[in-house]
This record gives structure tokens, sequence and C-alpha cells, in this order.
């Protein structure tokens, strides 16, 4: 099978290997060519261009049985905005796939992006490329995770200085992935499903509380966990929001994820505690 891999985050690395390692032929699309790094393999191509301009991706899905699209900002400091790169940069892509005949076009979103698509860029262009998937001529699979391991992983360091913040009162629950669970399950999908949204999160429901006392549990401290008001963040928010569109929408995220309860099902079967310690 040929498969094309866009983005190469974590996420798109461990579908690269996992196709790879099943001995199917994969193309990978970049922005830039270092992205590829510690990637190389007989049966991988790698293409560097730009999704906001469509002439770059010119036959970049000729030949190709699958697609699949991790595209999208992960920087705060981004010069793009997220109808740029998620919305049409993602409409750029699919429009290449179905002029190539592509069989399906898979699709990762956060869990929640249809409640918070009206208050929060990121879910907003996310679910409009959604929306405009769902009416393709192609196949197409969206998956929808919980947050990511690594994410929390990283949020997780400042337990070690001896504090931690939450935005609210900290009580509120999803349920997050670890990366190589989800890839596996939007894998195996990928060949049995088509026109689904599939929901992927880990085995446990956790509350911001919990992920932070498994944090400090991890780094041998105790727990002083330090609320943030929900109206105080909106009001930094309006006020940030004239200066850095980027940082406002990485915000908006952030508030709209601490505050919401946003579950999904349990595919996977990595738990947080034990990813801390094969992470170290």
């Amino acid at each position: 099978m040929n498969v094309l891999i866009a983005g190469t985050g974590i996420l798109g690395q461990n579908l690269i290997r996992l196709y790879l390692d099943r001995g199917d032929r994969v193309r990978a699309l970049a922005r830039l060519q270092e992205e590829f790094n510690g990637l190389d393999h007989l049966h991988l191509e790698t293409i560097t261009c730009d999704v906001t301009r469509p002439e770059t991706l010119n036959g970049v899905c000729d030949g190709m049985d699958l697609v699949i699209s991790c595209i999208g900002i992960t920087r705060i400091k981004a010069k793009t905005s997220h109808m740029d790169v998620d919305f049409h940069g993602n409409v750029n892509l699919l429009r290449e796939a179905e002029k190539a005949g592509v069989q399906k076009f898979g699709f990762i979103s956060p869990e929640g992006v249809d409640r918070g698509c009206k208050e929060v860029p990121l879910l907003e262009a996310k679910y409009r490329f959604e929306e405009t998937l769902r009416k393709s001529s192609a196949s197409w699979l969206i998956f929808r995770a919980g947050g990511f391991f690594s994410d929390l992983l990283e949020m997780g360091k400042t337990a070690q200085y001896g504090s931690m913040f939450v935005i609210g009162s900290g009580q509120n629950y999803f349920t997050p992935v670890d990366v190589r669970d989800l890839a596996e399950v939007m894998v195996s999908e990928m060949n049995k499903q088509s026109n689904n949204i599939i929901s992927v999160g880990g085995p446990d429901d956790m509350s911001w509380n919990k992920i932070c006392q498994a944090c400090f549990e991890f780094y041998g401290r105790k727990p002083r966990i330090i609320s943030i008001p929900k109206w105080l963040c909106e009001c930094v928010l309006s006020l940030l929001k004239p200066f850095s569109k980027s940082q406002y929408s990485m915000g908006k995220l952030m508030v709209f994820m601490s505050t919401a309860d946003i579950p999904s099902e349990k595919r996977g079967h990595r738990h947080f505690a034990d990813y801390l310690k094969e992470s170290f």
C-alpha cells in the first residue's frame, strides 16, 4: 500500500514508522527538510512543501492509496494563522488527493472540536475542515483525540520546581492518550472503516488536578496546585488579542480544554503514570 503522511510532528512520525514496519511505502510531507531527521528508510520518500501554497502540492498525492493529514500549527510564535494552515492548508491537500483519486483521506482533530469551534480559533479551523472533508468525493475518516501524554509531560515538568497551575477548579476531566496508542488505532481503523468520526482516548479519564498529582508524585514533591480563575484568563486574553493573535488563540484553547469535560472513547492501553516513568 502507498500511504502519504502530511506533517512530521510526534503523531506523524509514529504513523510513518508504523506503516513502514508493516511493509508499506510511505511518502511524507513537511515544510522543512530537517523535519525528516531520523526517518531514513528504503521505502520512505520525503517531500518539502508549503500547504498554504497549492502550487507546491502539485502531484504529491499521485499514486497514493491513503492520505493522512496531521497538518496544523503547534507553535505559539507561528507567523501564519490557524485558518491559513489548519483549514486552507488541509483543503489544498484534500483537493490534490481528490484530483489524484486517493481512496481514503484521514484527519486528526482534538476531542471537543465541535463544541469549541465558535470560541477557539484552532477548533474553528479544524471543524471547518472536518465539514469540508465530509463533503469530499473521497472516503474519509476523522479521528478526534484527547490530549497527548507528550504535551502533558512538558506541562508536568514544572512540578519539579514546586508548583503547578490549573485554570478553573481543575476538576474538569478529559481522556489523554499516548500518541503511540493513537497512531496504532488510526492505522488499524484506516483499513476497516470509511466515512466515520472515531473518538480515541487513553484508558483513563483524568482531571487536571489528577494529572498534576501524578506529576508531583513522579518527582517526589509535595503537591502545590495553584488555581487561576477562568474570568481572569479571559480578561488577560481580551487584552492580549490585539497584540498577538497566536498567543490569544493558544490561550483560548487552554481555557476551553481546562474548563470543560471532554471525554473520549477509551481505546489506548498505556497509562499516564507509566508514560512518565518511561520518558525519563
